[in-house]
This record gives C-alpha cells, structure tokens and sequence, in this order.
C-alpha cells in the first residue's frame, strides 16, 4: 500500500511539474502578453468606444466631453466611460442600465486620502467619490437577467450635478 501511493505521488508530481513547464513556455512567442510588475495597465488606444461597446450602451445624442478607458488587471478588464449630459439624458440614460436601487447621495471622501487602482485621473477628470452633488448608485446585468449586457458583471454609477441643468455621468464596469 505505502508503495502504490509514493508512486501516485510521485507520478502526480511529475505530471505538475509538466503541465507548469508548459504553461511557462506557452506564453513564450509573439502573442506573449506583456509583463506586469506594477499592477494593472492601461490598454493604449482604447477608450470611450471600447468602453460602450463592451457595456453596450447607448449614450445620450447631447453627450458632449466623452472619455473613457480600458484597464487590464490581473482578474479582470475594467472599462471607464464618462460624459456630460442635460440632467434629463443622464436621468433616461441611467434608467435603462436598470439600477437595483434608486441614486442615492454620495458622503465625498477626502480627495487628499483617497485612492484607487483605477483612477479617473487617468482621463483628467475628478474622482466622484470626492465630489459634492454625487449620487450613485450599481447594478449587476446577470443579477436582473439584463441579457444586453450578460458579458458585464457590475457596472457602478456616478452621476454629478455640473449645474446649469448638465450632469457628468461616471460608469465603470467589469
């Protein structure tokens, strides 16, 4: 007995030890990704459109100062997408992401504290978060059967009053 098992694990091992050696060989070629020593990384040239099209929304004919990004993580991909709207667009806009809940205030959190792996920065604009006049709020596609959206699994919303009737809306989604 004590003989079959010390073959089973050592056969057992040397299968891992196989399949790690080719798992670190396969990714070795043209198509090998990019090393990440830092944390997650910028997708270069992809922005608002690629962010619409994997959240698959419709934004509003008045959306002006769109802007967005793509940011590869070690999980997940996550997609910003901002714009500025009459507070009716952004009202109708949000509406039909279908929100669990109503947009509720948002307590600014200190700007000078606050941090985040996905910063809005990156497209020159204010984190919400540590913003007056936020409210938002989130909602999970697969959660309500939202089946235009089944590949997205959370899309959080901002939305920021901008005064003179104009919101600045904020999604992130993975």
């Amino acid at each position: 007995m004590k003989r079959t098992s010390s073959l089973a694990i050592r056969t057992a091992s040397a299968a891992l030890t196989a399949l790690l050696a080719l798992s670190a060989t396969a990714c070795g070629g043209s198509g090998a990704p990019k090393s990440r020593s830092g944390g997650p990384v910028w997708a270069e040239g992809q922005g608002a459109t690629e962010a619409v099209g994997f959240m698959r929304v419709q934004t509003p004919a008045g959306a002006a100062e769109m802007k967005g990004a793509v940011q590869h993580g070690f999980q997940d991909t996550t997609y910003l997408l901002s714009f500025a709207a009459s507070t009716g667009e952004a009202e109708a806009f949000v509406a039909d992401l279908r929100p669990e809940e109503a947009l509720r205030a948002n307590t600014p959190r200190d700007s000078t504290t606050y941090t985040t792996i996905t910063p809005w920065s990156h497209l020159g604009l204010p984190e919400p978060e540590t913003q007056q006049k936020v409210r938002t709020a989130s909602v999970c596609p697969p959660c309500i059967k939202d089946e235009r959206r089944s590949a997205v699994q959370s899309i959080t919303i901002f939305v920021q009053d901008i005064g003179d009737g104009r919101a600045r809306v904020y999604l992130k989604a993975f």
